[in-house]
């Protein structure tokens, strides 16, 4: 196929004027991740709303004094970072009550002797008692006790030299799970946008009967595809600033890591994800059936990519087949960059992911140029016919 960067251009141009033109179609794109964050977000515990969650503190310590009085000072500081704890201070027995009512999601008890033991550098502990409703409520709770943990070590026991803080994952930041979310459902919209735009850039054309028009008007079909992958390539960026300017008024935090590596990360999925959009295009011919299956795609390879959902496929573990698609690659520096704050194999996904993305705008035009001359119609009537015979 011959490749002319004119004819690509003008695709391009005209793809978008024609979202333009429809701005309920862009709004699809931008609602499907939407409504995913916010049903995921509310399926995740519900702990970072308002502006604190009440704990449950009892104090045990019959004789306060300057460390039992300075944790809970710390306790009682405003935190940044949600979910913020409120303290409550109540008896044993009212804190037990209200966490097997499920009223109290946090217990935190001071023990008795807990001055004495800081006081003569002996080892004590703090109790800390979490709902345990499921696995990722337990550890958004734990996060914030854990950094006001921190906090009180580094200020009034940094001195001390016999005495240890064993805690697992002691950082000056602890992000909070569902703010690095916005990271990840912002790769499931991208996704989404970038097949359903491509798949419609194309769909349109046999709906609204112009597809014979360009492929008698003698342009390259290549560079005519090539373009609409390019369109939907933009329009699977309409949904990420929604989406983490959302997480920001829901969480009060952004999202670690820098714009220019999720960038550079995502661009080329958006490009490999625009090549089976304009596949499906030419398969399906109708864009009624085109937002089903790019939301279930996307969904799909959301789940898998991001190892949410372990799956088998003939009794083979998905997993390593899944090692060799790009959104894993994705997800892994993403992760890497947002939770750990490191850029360790980032050299390597890019390289993946650039590999498929360069397959893919080479392949994908060439593959759906074969479907588009292909008259399904004719070819179902013939099948028919054979079955008579």
């Amino acid at each position: 196929m011959k490749l002319s960067i004119r004819v690509l251009m003008v695709s391009f141009i005209k793809e978008l004027r024609v979202w333009k033109r429809n701005p309920r179609k862009l709004l699809l794109v931008i609602l499907l991740p939407i409504l995913f964050f916010t049903a995921f977000t509310l399926l995740m515990g519900g702990v970072y709303y308002g502006s604190g969650l009440e704990v449950a503190l009892v104090v045990e310590e019959q004789n306060p004094d300057v460390y039992t009085n300075g944790f809970i000072e710390i306790l009682e500081e405003y935190d940044p970072i949600p979910p913020r704890l409120v303290p409550v201070e109540m008896d044993a027995e009212s804190a037990s009550r209200l966490f097997d009512n499920g009223d109290i999601l946090l217990v935190i008890t001071i023990p008795s002797g807990f001055e004495y033991a800081l006081s003569h550098n002996e080892s004590t502990f703090i109790h800390i008692r979490v709902a345990n409703v499921h696995e990722d409520l337990t550890k958004n709770l734990r996060m914030p006790v854990i950094r006001k943990l921190d906090l009180f070590y580094h200020r009034y026991l940094n001195q001390d030299s016999a005495v240890s803080f064993e805690v697992e994952n002691l950082r000056p930041f602890t992000p909070p799970r569902l703010a690095y979310m916005a990271w990840t459902i912002t790769v499931y919209g991208i996704m989404v946008g970038a097949i359903f735009g491509a798949g419609s850039a194309l769909t349109q054309e046999f709906e609204l009967q112009t597809w014979d028009e360009l492929n008698l008007s003698n342009q390259s079909p290549h560079s005519i595809f090539l373009g609409k992958m390019l369109s939907g390539v933009v329009i699977s960026y309409i949904s990420p600033p929604v989406i983490f300017v959302l997480s920001y008024v829901m969480f009060g935090v952004w999202p670690q890591g820098d714009v220019v590596t999720y960038l550079a990360l995502t661009l080329l999925l958006s490009v490999f994800c625009s090549g089976i959009g304009i596949i499906f295009g030419a398969l399906l011919r109708n864009s009624v059936f085109t937002v089903p299956l790019a939301a279930l795609t996307g969904l799909f390879y959301w789940i898998v990519g991001g190892g949410i959902a372990p799956l088998e496929l003939v009794g083979v573990t998905f997993d390593a087949f899944n090692e060799y698609l790009p959104v894993s690659n994705v997800y892994r520096s993403l992760i890497r960059m947002f939770v750990e704050g490191n850029y360790g194999t980032l050299l390597v996904d890019l390289s993946v992911i650039g590999t498929f993305a360069l397959g893919m705008i080479i392949l994908a035009p060439i593959i759906t140029n074969k479907i588009v001359r292909t008259d399904f119609s004719q070819k179902l009537e013939e099948i028919k016919y054979r079955k008579k015979q």
